[in-house]
């Protein structure tokens, strides 16, 4: 009888869901765009079909550079970055992501819209004061970054994909206690060093580089100071965010819009009813129905005078038998899930009033209000910018797939000038600032498709508009050159200074590392070798103590059976000697031990096993990368060309 109740309102839930289905989110389609193409320019390497680009990994270097600027303060030396090593570490990390990207589309691992707005809304970042998600806040974030709101949605739903990924392979590790125990004791061990560093810098005044040695580099290293061919252009730009903010959307629709998804406003009102159902049919003769309401009225009048009778009376009497079994209790419900008469008696009612009996076309019935939640939504004003936001968003989808058409065929079509297509589209024409085809900063144009039409001899020489490119979903742009500048090598007197300043810096890094490496080999010979050794330091592996990671790793893997014993590492500063005088064993391992460090033993166990899993995907999908890419470039020089061809770009519309 329950379900028969809520008949009327069940076919009011299928209009909403139908109405929600109609609601396409447009920036839902052709997303793989964001994680298959590069950020701009020639790619440093390539992993399976994802391609990392120069401007990502100078982005990475400059973040491991402040890290170690942070880490050793004064003592930071700028032209460490320079290291090979150094930067192979850092390409190898953007690599490791891109590998954990194929295996977890591999892994078929997918984020939901609703998981993914689940996780934006509780991120901080994305807050206001109240602690409530702001859309503002997000808008301005992505703006920040060169992003679109649904690109920002992407990029937060591959570092989840990427996260579940790896948490997938961490819940599989499995560490025994004696193996626990064995890494407690070598985890907490301690030894006491003295460390003695040898920099680059005091031999600096020892190397003489001539004039002959810069010409030599400067003929071998050309392109490292070749000034790469420029271009400024013009450019138009249609984008489904620009044209939402000029869709008109009135109160109507707003009601309208609010009305037919209710439930998404927040908690309406609901009453928890029991009722006592004496059935009657709509057609049943007047007796029937005058016997039925004279029975209904004795049970109405003997549960007000004991009211805690009503669960017993409901078992006994009630003619509902999916309600009876349970006293009664229909349970919470909101307005529109029950016949209206008893409707409105239940919300018409105070907690704990008996009202009726109440005819409806299924019996009288008497009620009992058990319990009230109060309605906590969201009035018509509150969300009004919501609604106007998502209605603006399905319109302008539709009037961008209007316009895209004529968009792309007027800038083929009177490719002379951007300008027809843009008055007729009421489009701006912007000008950029001078581009190379290595990439550009400008997020419009920073499309390796355009760039490369843009340096094509139909811009340069032809003057043509390029082809009507969509560098990201719902985004158009087509752009054409106003100026050229050809590549040109800067001349040597211009970089004479850098050179030798690179080249003075390498030879006393060579000259600093062979002073240690001869001082240690006296001292692991049993001389003095005048070294001043300062007080000695504890480290450890969970305290280093500021020392490089290489110079760690070679403390602990020196063999303490006979000490003093001694080590030496060449480090990006310079050489690193030390002096290993004291090994500190943990004396007892307690459960709190076992407990804190047992979960870092199980994630260094998860990260042999993520590096064995992105080793088996590095295999499948192929890891490929620049000959020159561990060089260091100077400013604004040109990458040297990869002979690997880039991988293939999924399809698209409109020529992208």
């Amino acid at each position: 009888m329950l379900e028969q109740f809520r008949e009327f309102a069940s076919k009011k839930v299928v209009r909403w869901i139908f109405a929600i289905f109609l609601i396409i989110p447009f920036g839902l389609f052709g997303i793989d765009v964001y994680f298959k193409t590069p950020m701009g320019g020639d790619a440093v390497a390539t992993v399976g079909p994802y391609r990392i680009a120069q401007s990502e990994f100078d982005n990475a270097l400059r973040r491991r550079a402040e890290q170690y600027r942070q880490q050793f303060g004064a003592n930071f030396d700028a032209s460490m970055m320079d290291n090979p090593e150094i930067r192979r570490g850092v390409l190898d990390g953007v690599v490791s992501e891109r590998l954990m990207a194929v295996g977890a589309q591999e892994a078929g691992v997918r984020i939901g819209d609703a998981l993914l707005a689940e996780r934006i809304a509780a991120m901080p970042p994305f807050q206001d004061a109240a602690g409530r998600f702001s859309k503002a806040r997000y808008e301005e974030l992505a703006k920040s970054i060169g992003l679109t709101t649904v690109g920002l949605d992407e990029r937060i739903r591959e570092e989840m994909r990427m996260s579940a990924y790896r948490d997938s392979i961490a819940e599989t590790a499995f560490v025994p206690r004696t193996t626990l125990d064995s890494f407690i004791r070598l985890s907490e061990q301690s030894r006491e060093v003295k460390v003695v560093n040898f920099p680059a810098e005091p031999m600096l005044p020892k190397v003489k580089i001539t004039p002959e040695q810069v010409k030599a580099f400067y003929e071998g290293h050309k392109a490292d100071f070749t000034t790469p061919e420029q271009v400024k252009a013009e450019y138009v730009e249609l984008s489904a965010e620009a044209l939402a903010a000029q869709v008109p959307v009135a109160a109507d629709d707003v009601k309208k819009f609010y009305d037919a998804n209710i439930n998404r406003w927040g908690q309406r009102e609901e009453r928890k009813v029991s009722h006592i159902l004496i059935a009657v049919k709509a057609d049943a003769k007047e007796a029937e129905k005058k016997a039925a309401g004279d029975k209904a009225n004795a049970i109405a009048a003997d549960v007000r005078k004991k009211p805690a009778t009503f669960a017993d009376v409901a078992k006994k009497e009630s003619q509902d038998p999916g309600s009876a079994v349970q006293g009664g209790d229909l349970g919470f419900f909101a307005k529109g899930a029950m016949v209206k008469p008893f409707e409105d008696a239940a919300f018409a009612a105070k907690k704990g009033e008996i009202v009726g009996p109440v005819l409806s076309e299924f019996g009288y019935h008497v009620i009992l209000v058990t319990d009230i939640k109060p309605e906590r939504m969201k009035s018509v004003a509150e969300a009004t910018p919501e609604i106007e936001a998502e209605l603006k968003k399905g319109e302008a989808a539709r009037r961008f797939a209007e316009s895209a058409e004529a968009f792309s065929n007027g800038v083929y079509e009177q490719s002379a000038s951007l300008k027809p297509t843009a008055e007729r589209l009421k489009l701006t024409v912007k000008t950029s600032d001078w581009l190379v085809k290595a990439g550009a900063s400008n997020p419009a144009l920073a499309n390796p498709k355009l760039l490369a039409e843009l340096f094509s001899d139909d811009a340069i020489k032809a003057k043509r508009n390029t082809s009507a490119v969509e560098i990201r979903p719902g985004v158009l742009v087509s752009a054409r050159v106003l100026e050229h500048k050809p590549a040109e090598l800067r001349p040597l007197e211009t970089v004479s200074a850098v050179i030798e300043r690179r080249m003075q810096r390498d030879e006393a890094l060579k000259l600093a590392q062979a002073d240690g490496e001869a001082k240690l080999k006296e001292l692991q010979g049993g001389k003095d070798a005048g070294v001043k050794w300062p007080d000695a330091l504890a480290v450890s592996r969970q305290k280093p103590g500021g020392l490089f990671p290489a110079v760690l790793d070679a403390v602990f893997k020196a063999d303490s059976k006979k000490l003093p014993v001694y080590v030496g590492v060449n480090s990006p500063m310079g050489y690193s000697l030390v002096q290993v005088t004291k090994v500190i064993e943990l004396e007892k391992i307690d459960d709190a031990k076992r407990e804190g460090l047992g979960t870092q033993l199980r994630s260094a166990v998860a990260a042999q096993e993520l590096e064995a899993s992105l080793a088996s995907v590095r295999n499948r999908a192929g890891v490929t990368v620049r000959k020159d890419a561990l060089e260091r470039r100077e400013e604004g020089s040109a990458p040297a060309k990869s002979s690997v061809p880039p991988p293939p770009r999924p399809p698209s519309k409109f020529g992208s």
